[in-house]
């Protein structure tokens, strides 16, 4: 496993993490079994950077994580997120107040397990939130406290992440990248890398369809509170297919999946500290694991940008 520097914490982190949404079902029923094997498999093969959310089945997934990483907390860099509602009237709204920041992340603590994270960040907060001093001072008191070592943002749009750098109160910036969605790489992993602020990508192999292993068929499975029925609605999963299709000239040489070369591709660019894919089990953990491995050439990386900028046009 190679690793790197988290931008200006100095954390060592190895370059696939792991993302636990997956383990709250957010992408259809999941077994607790399942998702422990993927967390030992991940400590197995040397990942030390976990990433969970408050809002990942209401708490659910973290609850595992501390369960799964009771005795060997030590061994892992640990990162949660809090600020969106996912119960009560207020469902599906973000809250980013003192009050409501200061409660949750202390049943996050609770729930993991720990005296501390690693990392606390703001999960999806807007340009106004970031602007603001007052959550930021909370934060501030609760890293003096020990609760938290470092302090950051996972973001939507790419404004969201140019003022949490400008602002100067976030370490790390988190952000869907990949071979699909490259918008971040233009202005905002730049910026973000002259500013040392560490670059977290989530959604490397953008919901299952970098695998490759995906057909049209499976759109049926979306159903409910999958994410996936949302994000592929409609007309958008053909499409996406068909962009799919263009990327697999990758899947040559050392490179034995579609999977390897889209994980690769995110981590080709210097800028990016750690990729963190989900893991249903420990089979999804170790391919995951095996595009760390791979080093797609200069001209790969500028025929993906190419086919991103044209739209995926032939």
């Amino acid at each position: 496993m190679e690793y790197r520097t988290l931008g200006r914490t100095g954390l060592r982190v190895s370059v696939i993490g792991l993302g636990t949404m997956v383990h709250a079902g957010h992408f259809g029923p999941m077994s607790d079994a399942e998702s422990l094997s993927a967390i030992d498999a991940a400590l197995d093969l040397g990942v030390n950077f976990i990433d969970t959310s408050d809002a990942y089945g209401a708490g659910y997934s973290e609850t595992l994580l501390g369960k799964a990483l009771k005795d060997r907390r030590d061994k892992v860099i640990l990162a949660t997120k809090g600020g969106n509602t996912m119960v009560g009237p207020n469902k599906g709204k973000t809250d980013f107040s003192v009050s409501t920041i200061a409660r949750v992340m202390d049943e996050s603590l609770k729930r993991l397990q720990t005296d501390y994270v690693d990392l606390y960040q703001l999960h999806n907060p807007n340009v106004e939130v970031i602007e603001r001093g007052e959550v930021w001072e909370l934060l501030d008191r609760r890293r003096k406290e020990g609760k938290i070592r470092y302090l950051g943002v996972s973001i939507n749009k790419m404004e969201e992440g140019m003022a949490a750098v400008k602002r100067g109160h976030s370490d790390t910036i988190q952000v869907e990248y990949n071979m699909l969605m490259q918008e971040p790489a233009q202005e905002l992993f730049p910026l973000a890398q002259k500013a040392n602020v560490g670059v977290i990508t989530r959604v490397p192999l953008r919901r299952g369809l970098l695998t490759g292993k995906m057909t049209l068929a499976d759109q049926k499975r979306f159903q409910g509170e999958d994410v996936r029925a949302r994000s592929f609605a409609g007309e958008i999963f053909a499409r996406e297919l068909e962009k799919v299709e263009r990327l697999r000239f990758l899947v040559r040489g050392p490179v034995k999946s579609l999977a390897q070369a889209a994980i690769a591709f995110c981590l080709g660019n210097p800028a990016v500290s750690v990729a963190i894919p989900g893991a249903r089990n420990a089979r999804q953990m170790q391919e995951n694991a095996t595009g760390a491995d791979i080093h797609l050439s200069p001209e790969d990386l500028r025929r993906v940008e190419e086919l991103w900028r044209n739209s995926f046009r032939a």
